[in-house]
């Protein structure tokens, strides 16, 4: 408990600490209301040596939140063009984050492969093997049966292990303003959460039509029994929920990491447009707590958000996978 406390201070600290530099100067045409405005805002706040040495009196109302939520935008970090334009190479923020998780992911369950021929395991690999066993008997073999499902297990195991890590890594505090220092939530762009989505849909088609054959799939999205007239009607709606599934995985994710992060940012953010207001003076620190108390329940709860939105990703999953491939259930 000691250690959480601690790491929600640090994190807290640590935020309010990037909101001290300001972007660079704004063009004007940003400044006539440019559409890109938060977008923009990243970009000012990366790039290298375009900072405008401004303190938190003398920022607007609209640069101290893009600033925070800035940090919430993906951006290009490597392989651009000549021109700083990023290409179909281009790496952003994101993908390196990814890159740690995959990593970590082969340090926590190497050893939980190999336990399996030991005959002694430490507690943190058990640990880890008990969630294993969960995500596969409760999630798993509870929608598709063991048989079935023991060719599905390392799939979704991969799946919901690959989103809490990502997640869990969004809520380490940033130490700065670019990568590697400014840790960045890769499921909190519906670019990530969006190709993960698209392989469910591919799943979905690929297996719904190999036990189906194609025309038995299509033909079974239309429930049995319908009058000849509605048949037309029905294919149409079922055909544009078969696509709406996957895009609601991608919502449903992206748009939770994302708007916790920016509830926070928010709740920071309102410490220095109170500073701003007052002037500076010492009612400024009073208004600071309920912000700050605001900003550490939102993170609690964003602790278990965490963990809750895989799960909810990686059991829909499932069953759409299997609905696909049994339509007569």
């Amino acid at each position: 408990m000691l250690a959480k406390r601690f790491l929600i201070t640090v994190w807290l600290c640590l935020l309010a600490a990037v909101a001290l530099p300001a972007q660079r100067q704004e063009d004007p045409a940003a400044q006539a209301g440019d559409t890109h405005a938060v977008s923009g805002a990243a970009q000012d706040a990366h790039a290298a040596g375009e900072h405008a040495a401004k303190g938190t009196m003398e920022m607007s109302t609209s640069d101290i939140f893009k600033t925070l939520f800035g940090h919430s935008v993906p951006y290009p970090i490597a392989l651009m063009d000549e021109d700083g334009h990023a290409g179909p190479l281009t790496i952003y923020n994101v993908q390196p984050w990814q890159w740690v998780c995959l990593g970590l992911m082969l340090i926590v369950f190497l050893p939980v492969v190999s336990s399996f021929k030991k005959g002694q395991v430490g507690w943190f690999t058990r640990v880890m093997r008990g969630f294993c066993l969960w995500v596969r008997d409760e999630m798993v073999y509870s929608v598709m049966g063991k048989e079935e499902g023991r060719k599905f297990a390392p799939l979704f195991l991969f799946m919901f292990f690959f989103i809490v890590f990502q997640n869990v890594i969004g809520m380490i505090p940033s130490a700065g303003h670019h990568f590697p220092m400014a840790v960045y939530t890769a499921t909190g762009t519906p670019f990530v959460t969006g190709a993960m989505a698209m392989v469910v849909l591919a799943l979905m088609l690929g297996l719904g039509i190999k036990h189906n054959g194609a025309f038995g799939f299509f033909k079974g999205l239309v429930p049995h029994g319908l009058p000849v007239a509605l048949v037309p009607i029905m294919f149409l709606i079922e055909l544009v929920s078969l696509f709406v599934k996957p895009f609601a995985l991608t919502i449903r994710l992206f748009a939770n990491m994302l708007a916790g992060h920016l509830v926070i940012a928010s709740a920071i953010g309102l410490v220095f447009l109170f500073t701003k207001m007052l002037g500076g003076g010492a009612a400024s620190y009073l208004t600071a707590v309920p912000c700050v108390g605001m900003a550490i329940f939102i993170y609690t709860i964003e602790a278990f958000v965490t963990l809750l939105q895989a799960y909810i990703f990686t059991f829909l999953a499932v069953n759409f996978i299997h609905q696909s491939m049994h339509q007569h259930h």
